[in-house]
């Protein structure tokens, strides 16, 4: 891959993943370069809507949960540690009530 991590501290397992899935499917050409765990992702023009619709099928297949549309906010997907949080929530929620079935989102 030709993005590098670059910050103080090492990724989560899921900080991780979610990085290598952004640099390889979110990011053409020259690829994503040094990020932190705390860079504004929307900002520096990685991530967009179609990049936060891929991002959240991503989720609901590597994670198996559902997100909702009102978790479709900036908050959950700014930052790779603000969407891993979100994805330790998300998951957190599941095994508190059970895995929750999947529903499949219309595709454009």
């Amino acid at each position: 891959m030709s993005g590098s991590i670059s910050n103080s501290t090492e990724l989560t397992p899921v900080q991780q993943e979610l990085y290598e899935f952004i640099a390889g499917e979110l990011v053409s050409g020259e690829g994503v370069g040094a990020i932190t765990a705390d860079e504004d992702l929307i900002k520096r023009g990685i991530v967009d809507s179609l990049g936060v619709q891929m991002l959240v099928d991503f989720c609901e297949s590597r994670y198996g949960f559902r997100v909702a549309d009102a978790d479709l906010v900036p908050e959950n997907f700014q930052t790779l540690r603000q969407l891993a949080d979100y994805v330790g929530r998300k998951q957190a929620e599941g095994g508190a009530s059970g895995r929750r079935g999947l529903r499949s989102r219309g595709r454009r």
